[in-house]
């Protein structure tokens, strides 16, 4: 068989990230439940599983190769499939790398643009809990996970990953605003105030939050009054 000389430099390079893989890889079980009490299930592990926040000190290569083949820009951005269907893509390279968050958020968007005429390998929120159990201390895929549950109206559920995102990255300002919108919805006017301050003084580019605020004169937050001197207290005569 002959090859191309790009095709034999591609060959060469899954061979030998194949041989060192084993030392960066982990265990990344299916674990918790859909939304409709099935335990969560999918495909079993093939290439990986790599953790997308140790991404920099990991051989390039493990990333190049998954993203170059299953996770393009038109599969990023839902247009069409690479190697395979355009789910199929997305689930390749989530079990790659399941806290791949640019994949997190296109599975997301993809399910919330279609929640009826397609179907996804797996449920949203099955690789989501994926993700938390690979990798707990991963903010970003909380805060992702609690922006899902939120569209999908599980508040209770969302509410629980944002604080535990604000946890792990308490200055944050996506997590911020994003956990803001929530508290919105809930009516909790103040704490919502709370998040956009902290997010906008952080130079958080989006208005939606504030114009939320707006319209329920939560916003701008009015001013902390400056400490006045108790002056009750008789001082004592000077000599």
């Amino acid at each position: 068989m002959n090859l191309h000389p790009l095709q034999y430099l591609i060959l060469v390079l899954f061979l030998t990230t194949i041989m060192i893989s084993g030392s960066y890889a982990a265990s990344a079980p299916w674990v918790g439940d859909a939304f409709n009490a099935a335990p969560c299930n999918g495909k079993s592990q093939g290439y990986g599983p790599f953790d997308y926040n140790n991404r920099r000190s990991i051989p390039s290569t493990h990333l190049y190769l998954v993203e170059m083949a299953h996770f393009t820009p038109s599969v990023e951005n839902l247009i069409r499939g690479n190697a395979g269907t355009l789910v199929s893509d997305i689930d390749y390279t989530l079990r790659a790398w399941p806290n791949h968050h640019r994949a997190l958020n296109s599975i997301s968007r993809y399910k919330l643009l279609f929640p009826k005429k397609r179907k996804v390998l797996s449920p949203v929120e099955c690789y989501f809990q994926r993700a938390i159990n690979f990798s707990p201390d991963d903010a970003t895929t909380r805060m992702l996970f609690g922006a899902y549950l939120h569209k999908k109206k599980h508040l209770k559920a969302a509410r629980k990953q944002y604080d535990k995102a604000i946890e792990l990255s308490s200055k944050n300002p996506i997590i911020r605003y994003n956990f803001g919108l929530l508290l919105f919805e809930q009516k909790e006017y103040s704490l919502a105030q709370q998040q956009a301050v902290i997010a906008y003084d952080a130079n958080f580019p989006l208005n939606g939050l504030k114009n939320k605020l707006k319209r329920v004169k939560f916003w701008p937050p009015k001013a902390m009054p400056e400490p006045v001197e108790n002056t009750s207290v008789a001082k004592p005569k000077q000599p």
